[in-house]
This record gives C-alpha cells, structure tokens and sequence, in this order.
C-alpha cells in the first residue's frame, strides 16, 4: 500500500528537486569565486598603475627626457586599458553572480514546495489511516455488542 502513496511516488521528485539545488548551489559558488578573482586581478591592476604613476611623477621630478616620457604615457595608457576591460570582466562576473543566485533560490524554493507537498500527502494519509483504524474499531465494537 505504501507504494501507491502519493508520499512515495513523490519522493523521486524530492531527489530530483534537492539535486537540481545542489547543482545550482556549486554553480554559485564558482561564480561567487570567479568574481572575487576578477575583482582581486582589477584590484592588482588599478595598484600597479598607481604605483607607475607614482615612479612618472618621481621620475618627472629629476628630470626625463620626451621620449621615455611618451614610453611612460604610452603604458598607463594600455594598463588604463586593460583596467577597463578587467572591470567589463568583473561587471559581467557580476551578472553572472546574480543569474545563479536566481536560479538557486529558484531551485531552492522548488525544494521547499516539494517538502510541503510532501509533508501535506503524509498528514492526509495519516488522517485517512485514521480513519479507516477508528472504522475498524468501530465495527469490531459495534459486532463484540
């Protein structure tokens, strides 16, 4: 009887539900990871250009010809480049970040009403084998008089 219980023929979608979850729970975690790296390479790029300009200023300051000025210029300018292009990285990271924690929630609250489901299907079969355990008592009452 037990393997006609709505209960159980709904125990597969539990699993199914609870694995879809953990498979978007990693998945946020590698985005979560992912963001933070793309964030500390951002951070290390905008220190390393300004500590360049730092040595522009000090290099400024004693003297330096037009062309390794032009050499310093030309490189703050790729390293501004490349700052930009690591922030673009680190916004789309972001997105992605908030995507599968979307998706997670989402897959967590499936969870959460595949439980209840299930938790409403087991009441309302206890409540019935009640009822049928109160009925037998009965009859066998009713035949012992």
């Amino acid at each position: 009887m037990t393997a006609n219980r709505r209960s159980s023929r709904l125990q597969p979608v539990a699993r199914l539900a609870v694995e879809r979850e953990q498979q978007a729970s990693r998945l946020l975690a590698e985005r979560r990871q992912l963001l933070e790296q793309n964030l500390r390479q951002l951070q290390e790029l905008e220190s390393y250009r300004k500590e360049y300009l730092q040595r522009l200023q000090e290099a400024a300051r004693g003297g330096i010809g037009a062309t390794r000025l032009r050499h310093y210029h030309g490189f703050v300018g790729k390293l501004s480049e490349a700052i930009a292009r690591q922030r673009q990285v680190a916004e789309d990271a972001q997105r992605e970040l908030d995507a599968a924690r979307q998706a997670w929630l989402q897959s967590r609250n499936r969870v959460k009403m595949v439980d209840s489901v299930i938790v409403s299907a087991q009441s309302e079969e206890q409540r019935q084998e009640q009822r049928r355990e109160q009925c037998e008592t009965d009859e066998r009452a009713r035949r012992g008089s």
